[in-house]
């Protein structure tokens, strides 16, 4: 029973660390607004380019 309580604890230990770390990335990305940068910087302009090359079959009158 004591080696069950002594995985439990790794295991606990270890998914605290994961999280830990987790929110430090996240609040991370949260303070320097992060996905804002990358949506503008790179999905914008990408999404820009694709959507502007498309060939037009009608005419805004």
């Amino acid at each position: 029973m004591k080696k069950c309580w002594k995985i439990l604890a790794k295991v606990l230990g270890k998914l605290l660390v994961v999280g830990l770390i987790a929110f430090v990335v996240t609040f991370a990305i949260y303070i320097t607004n992060a996905e804002n940068k990358l949506i503008y910087y790179v999905v914008r302009p990408f999404l820009n380019k694709h959507y502007d090359s498309q060939v037009r079959d009608r005419r805004i009158v």
